[in-house]
């Protein structure tokens, strides 16, 4: 069997969506955690250590910017692809200037996806 290409943090609060990005990681080589709320992707990155996270801006507790904003101070160094399901992509291009690796929007992209998380463990080794 082979080894994980890396661990991926999903941060969703739409079932359907962390359960599809899920199969997809999974699918391409990655190991997967999802977490359904900012406050619970805080939780698990410490014990999960991820390469990179996939980080909805829309959850319930918290705006994904913030969490993007706590894990800039915490490590600078984890890539944070930013999930929109805004047409708009204004706000996701704004996280950018705030320190997230790249954005995707919904629906997704299936090479768009892996070639953003390829990069993004590129970026991390």
């Amino acid at each position: 069997m082979p080894s994980s290409k890396g661990r991926v943090l999903i941060v969703d609060d739409e079932p359907p969506v962390a359960a599809m990005l899920e199969a997809v990681v999974t699918a391409l080589g990655y190991t997967p955690q999802v977490a359904s709320t900012g406050s619970d992707a805080l939780r698990v990155i410490p014990e999960f250590r991820p390469d990179v996270v996939l980080l909805d801006i829309a959850l319930p507790d918290v705006r994904g910017e913030i969490v993007l904003d706590t894990l800039r101070t915490t490590d600078p160094r984890l890539p944070v692809i930013m999930v929109t399901g805004n047409p708009d992509a204004t706000l996701a291009r704004s996280t950018l200037a705030h320190g997230a690796f790249d954005y995707v929007g919904k629906p997704f992209k299936l090479e768009r996806l892996r070639q953003v998380l390829e990069a993004a463990i590129a970026y991390r080794t």
